[in-house]
């Protein structure tokens, strides 16, 4: 299994949250969810829906296929979801982390990322945190900005109404169950963190994960399991021998 130093393509991540963020500026719903796989490629699935009425209020009806248009662009298979009522996005793309291993990370204006990595005979423990502003990644997008000084200029009072209205959630599906971390709910028995993410202020996600040093196990397992064999072995016949004796 392999585990990149940036463990998921954070700017392609945090793009997508940004487009999803302006809908949910519409009092809208949303999850972001991220799945890595122990083949060392990962599923980025993005989905979001708001009432039909709400666009037209706010003077927005072709938002959704604005933000598909922009996510298609950035490599993702979006589309438009639409059931008369309700319409929305929903976008996927397959990631390849072996290939991002060794990339330098680059994060827009709003997210910051803290990392360390704690070697250990027997396994390597990742440390990895991100906070994230969704009003300054709005504003340093270049696809926000109209979105961004709205949501800043709004009075204390909206943004509570906005807040009980929205609800987006950020999704961290590991192959293995992570260690100490901040999520709001854990779910898949452990395996799936989930962090409920707030318009008007930081959001900050931390998770380490320990991943076993599979040939420091295997040369001390090696030996172990020999010495338990040859145990074994001479227990079975020194058996043998007394039942000789005893016959």
């Amino acid at each position: 299994m392999l585990i990149p130093k940036n463990m998921v393509r954070w700017p392609l991540l945090s793009a997508a949250l940004i487009l999803l963020s302006a809908l949910l500026a519409s009092c809208a719903q949303g999850e972001a969810h991220v799945t890595i796989h122990r083949n060392g490629t990962a599923d980025l699935d993005l989905s979001a829906s708001v009432s039909r009425r709400t666009l037209e209020l706010i003077g927005q009806p072709d938002l959704p296929k604005q933000l598909s248009d922009i996510l298609q662009r950035n490599g993702m298979a979006a589309a438009v979801e639409d059931d008369g009522s309700q319409t929305g996005i929903r976008a996927t793309r397959h990631l390849n982390l072996k290939d991002m291993a060794d990339r330098p990370i680059t994060l827009p204006e709003g997210m910051e990322l803290e990392q360390s990595t704690e070697r250990k005979f027997f396994y390597t423990r990742y440390h990895v945190a991100v906070t994230m502003d969704m009003v300054r990644l709005l504003r340093g997008s270049g696809e926000g900005n109209d979105w961004s000084q709205s949501i800043a200029s709004m009075p204390a009072l909206a943004k509570k109404l906005v807040e009980r209205q929205m609800d987006l959630d950020f999704l961290l599906t590991f192959p293995i169950k992570p260690g100490a971390n901040n999520a709001d709910e854990i779910q898949d028995r452990g395996r799936t963190l989930v962090w409920h993410l707030n318009l008007f202020s930081d959001n900050r996600f931390e998770t380490s994960l320990a991943v076993p040093n599979v040939r420091h196990i295997a040369y001390t397992a090696g030996p172990a399991l020999l010495l338990l064999t040859a145990g074994i072995v001479i227990a079975i016949v020194r058996a043998r021998r007394r039942g000789r004796r005893t016959r």
